[in-house]
């Protein structure tokens, strides 16, 4: 996803639902933010704490593994939740490496596994920076 205020990208995400598995809310995430697109969970790949002492906030994130069934087709879409200032752009591999994307370390993490398949168990990247 494309941040238009602060000019950066994020990887597409959200949080669970009351009830909801994991893997329920990432097929729901990815259908409400990519247009019905649908999303077939793998595996956790990355496991993270995000702290945010200044506002009293600690979540703990899953990165998933998974296919989509659409790619371009998502492109330019708004997320009306943000104001229309948030949409949707396909990033290729190459690509992660020249924009400006957060979490930065996950990039980087995701790279290097990419090239060994995504083999090996979940990995803790600790907490955010």
């Amino acid at each position: 996803s494309w941040n238009n205020i602060d000019k950066y990208f994020f990887y597409i995400g959200g949080k669970l639902e009351f009830g909801e598995t994991l893997k329920e809310a990432c097929e729901r995430e990815i259908a409400e933010e990519c247009q019905g697109a649908r999303f077939t969970f793998k595996k956790i790949l990355y496991v993270r704490d995000f702290i945010l002492p200044e506002e009293d906030e600690h979540s703990v994130e899953f990165f998933i593994l998974g296919d989509i069934d659409k790619f371009e087709e998502i492109d330019g879409i708004r997320d009306d939740e943000f104001g229309g200032e948030h949409w949707q752009e396909w990033v290729g591999l190459d690509e992660l490496k020249k924009v400006k994307i957060f979490p930065e370390t996950l990039t980087k993490q995701m790279l290097a596994d990419y090239d060994k398949n995504f083999s090996g168990d979940t990995k803790y990247l600790g907490k955010s920076k």
